[in-house]
């Protein structure tokens, strides 16, 4: 069972009047880069990739280490598919299940073992009673407007492109079963969990950091993997395909940095989130 807020977030549609209707040259590079890396992508042959993993081995430990910051950045992220699929799974509104996708901020304070709350830190949620940030908070998370500066408008929107699983105030995933080390919705998790701790990049396999790692698996579990991994691999270019091919540019402004550190200090962060359906703009 999950409990529902639905007034902790709010999504509105956006306004094209802050944007500029041609790409630039460099979009347009990136774009005819990725048609190429995907249509090399869907000639790479799974036997070779599963091979590799086997060669690798690996074996879930189920120590849940990849839903916590055990390993450092555990930021997941998400298509706009697999958030449909697990809101409709949980229940959940989509704002609940994810949120802008952000670079990782410092590390924040610990909740105790009892908190349940649903903050994320890339949300930059206020408490409960929109008491407003503490004076600490505030300083780390004005730091972190300005590493994003490039990334806000003049009317000071930060716009973000693509989503994150939402993460609790100490990282763990908000779908992690507490004292468990179980997901809540594996039959619907997200690609990069299923196919964790391999990925594919520059059509290259790669691991990250796992306890799992080394341990024997089978062929045919490999090969499972493999199909899932390419499978995640091309769904993933795709995506980010249709996104660079909506994205069009915005007007940026010396006072936008301003605007966004004013709205945080009234409790109200405003996304513009860019993804493969187009853009969103939420209010936080």
């Amino acid at each position: 069972m999950y409990l529902q807020d639905r007034n902790l977030y709010m999504e509105i549609p956006a306004s094209g009047n802050n944007k500029r209707s041609q790409k630039t040259e460099y979009q347009l590079i990136l774009i005819a880069a990725l048609k190429k890396e995907i249509e090399i992508a869907r000639r790479l042959d799974p036997e070779k990739l599963a091979a590799e993993i086997e060669k690798t081995g690996f074996s879930c430990q189920h120590c849940g280490k990849c839903c916590r910051r055990a390993f450092g950045d555990n930021r997941v992220v998400l298509t706009p598919q697999e958030i449909e699929q697990i809101r409709e799974y949980t229940g959940l509104s989509k704002l609940e299940v994810a949120g802008p996708l952000i670079p990782e901020a410092c590390q924040p304070e610990e909740i105790g073992e009892d908190d349940e709350c649903r903050d994320t830190e890339g949300s930059f949620r206020l408490s409960e009673k929109n008491e407003g940030p503490n004076e600490e908070l505030f300083s780390e998370l004005s730091g972190l407007l300005e590493l994003l500066k490039e990334d806000i408008d003049s009317e000071g929107n930060i716009h973000a492109f693509g989503w994150m699983l939402r993460r609790k105030k100490n990282g763990d995933c908000i779908f992690l079963e507490k004292d468990a080390n179980r997901c809540r919705t594996y039959p619907v998790r997200p690609m990069l969990c299923s196919t964790y701790p391999f990925y594919i990049e520059g059509l290259k396999l790669y691991t990250c950091e796992c306890e799992g790692l080394s341990y024997h698996i089978s062929a045919e579990e490999s090969r499972k993997l493999a199909e899932a991994l390419l499978s995640r691999y091309i769904l993933e270019l795709e995506d980010t395909l249709a996104m660079y091919e909506k994205y069009e540019d915005f007007k940026r402004g010396e006072g936008g940095l301003e605007i966004a550190k004013n709205n945080f200090e009234n409790g109200i962060c405003i996304y513009i989130i860019h993804d493969s359906k187009g853009i969103k703009k939420i209010i936080e």
